[in-house]
């Protein structure tokens, strides 16, 4: 007999990316995960830091995996997207400017793998660790 369960204690995942302009005020790129393997996602860009910290608070949200790929640079927030705009943002900032920008496949995959690796300012949604190591902690594997 095998018996198997689902278990809704798993936590969600919140990450929040602040961009500050040159007039100190601040963007927060906030993504929330969930599922056995994160695999749910909900991202928000907003004034406030809080924003999608529960599951609940999804006015405003766009629903999917890397929904835009994005850049920030002279207090101007470049959205990109792959063929269609799929989220606007519903704040307004005083001093941080917004472009949403359309582009093919082709173009999309291209700037996608410099988001993946933070290349020329590029991110995805979450944004990515610049570099992936192993734990300090790690033991080396066996010299031959």
């Amino acid at each position: 007999m095998v018996v198997m369960s689902c278990s809704s204690n798993l936590d969600d995942t919140f990450n929040s990316e602040v961009l500050v302009s040159s007039k100190l005020e601040k963007v927060y790129i906030n993504t929330l995960n969930w599922g056995l393997t994160d695999d749910n996602q909900l991202s928000a860009i907003s004034s406030n830091v809080d924003k999608l910290r529960k599951r609940s608070d999804t006015l405003g949200t766009v629903k999917g995996l890397e929904p835009f790929i994005y850049t920030f640079k002279t207090d101007t927030l470049s959205l990109y997207f792959d063929g269609e705009i799929t989220y606007q943002v519903q704040d307004h900032f005083k001093t941080i400017h917004i472009k949403y920008i359309v582009l093919n496949k082709k173009e999309y995959r291209e700037l996608r793998t410099k988001a993946y690796n933070n290349e020329e300012g590029y991110h995805s949604v979450p944004k990515r660790p610049t570099q992936v190591g192993l734990p300090a902690d790690m033991p080396k594997p066996p010299s031959n």
